[in-house]
């Protein structure tokens, strides 16, 4: 078991279910992650799988209620395409709504377009954080821009925008408190952490993002 004053502050490049067994229990004041929605992207030259992995989303999940502390939180990215089997294994409080400005438009697609991305928030007692964001109400939606209409701040193909990721960060932690991504990605969250002056651990199985992570970690301003 890993000792966590060894691990904070530093991206991890590894399996995310390996690495997670190895984090202790109640050491996580807050997780905030974009899993694989398993829609067939391409990430770092391999195609993610084009169904809901039940067994794997259930093991991570697992191991994420483990490690968080009685009051702490998660938020979870997610997409609509795979909201009944992903309800069917995971509690939350709330769901919150990013409503994409400039989203990409589809065309040919019979149905509804998907401007919109869901945000699952959990929280595991009475007694969580939650810090108002300044000059905003607490509304249960963002309109944040999607980093696709930022070429030169985009990393990633599903990339957060740090706007988005600092908010949810200010209000579900405190400085200094310990923020776990294990699905790093670019690694907008630690960078979100280190902004606001939190701790991070950050996870991420493609050795290519983890040194874009690193170099991000590492500029002034953090994007």
């Amino acid at each position: 078991m890993y000792k966590i004053k060894d691990i904070i502050n530093q991206i991890h490049c590894a399996d995310c279910l390996k690495f997670l067994k190895k984090i202790p229990d109640d050491s996580i004041d807050l997780i905030l992650t974009d899993p694989p929605y398993n829609v067939g992207k391409v990430f770092d030259k391999k195609q993610e799988k084009t169904y809901f992995d039940i067994k794997f989303h259930k093991k991570w999940l697992k191991e994420c209620d483990r490690i968080v502390k009685l009051d702490g939180q998660m938020y979870i990215f997610w997409w609509s395409g795979f909201l009944k089997e992903i309800t069917n294994i995971l509690d939350y409080k709330q769901v919150l709504y990013w409503t994409k400005p400039f989203a990409m438009m589809r065309r040919g697609r019979r149905g509804w377009q998907n401007f919109t991305e869901l945000i699952f928030w959990k929280v595991y007692s009475d007694d969580f954080t939650f810090n108002a964001l300044k000059g905003m109400d607490s509304k249960d939606y963002f309109t944040d821009v999607s980093c696709i209409n930022l070429p030169n701040e985009r990393f990633h193909i599903t990339q957060k925008p740090i706007s988005l990721v600092e908010k949810l960060v200010g209000a579900g932690s405190n400085p200094n408190d310990i923020i776990l991504d294990p699905f790093s990605g670019s690694g907008t969250t630690l960078v979100a952490a280190q902004n606001l002056h939190r701790q991070f651990i950050g996870i991420e199985i493609s050795q290519k993002y983890c040194e874009i992570i690193k170099n991000r970690l590492k500029q002034k301003p953090l994007l």
